[in-house]
C-alpha cells in the first residue's frame, strides 16, 4: 500500500494546527530603525568670547597688550562701534592690535577680563573713559561711509 497521501495529508494538518498556514508567509516584524545621530552643526555652539579677535592678523609686526596683561592708554583707544542688545550697550574699542568691550562700566580684554582701574560711560555716539590716573577721555564714533 502507498502511504504517500496518508502522510502528506498528516503533514498538512500538523503544520496549519501549529498557527501556521500553508503558501501564507508568516507576518514580519518590523524594528525601529536606531535614531540618525544630529547633525554636527545643530550640536555645536561657538564660544567666541574665549579664542582670538579674527581681524588681528597672524602674521607681521603686531604689538599686543593683552598678552603682558597691562591696561591700554585710554589715548590710544578707538571707537569702532555701540551694540545693543537685550541686556543693554556694549561699546567695542581697539587699541593697535588689542580689542576691548566696554559694558556695564566696565572695560574688557578680548578674553572677557576685566581690565583693572579703567572704567566708562556710553553715551548714544560716545564714551566716556577714566583711566587709572584718573584722566578721562570721551572718544566720539568716526563716520565711515562705504
Amino acid at each position: 500500500m502507498n502511504n504517500r497521501p496518508l502522510l502528506l495529508a498528516f503533514l498538512i494538518l500538523s503544520v496549519s494546527g501549529s498557527g501556521w498556514t500553508v503558501g501564507v508567509s508568516a507576518p514580519k516584524t518590523v524594528t525601529p530603525r536606531p535614531s540618525a545621530p544630529k547633525p554636527f552643526y545643530l550640536n555645536y555652539q561657538f564660544y567666541g568670547d574665549r579664542y582670538r579677535d579674527p581681524f588681528i592678523p597672524l602674521t607681521g609686526d603686531s604689538r599686543n597688550d593683552q598678552i603682558i596683561d597691562r591696561p591700554p592708554q585710554i589715548a590710544s583707544l578707538v571707537l569702532r562701534g555701540i551694540v545693543q542688545d537685550s541686556r543693554g550697550r556694549m561699546a567695542l574699542l581697539s587699541s593697535g592690535a588689542s580689542s576691548y568691550i566696554l559694558r556695564g562700566g566696565r572695560l574688557y580684554n578680548s578674553r572677557n577680563r576685566p581690565i583693572k582701574n579703567i572704567s566708562g560711560v556710553i553715551k548714544t555716539d560716545s564714551v566716556v573713559i577714566t583711566g587709572a590716573d584718573r584722566a578721562v577721555r570721551e572718544i566720539r564714533a568716526k563716520a565711515t561711509i562705504n
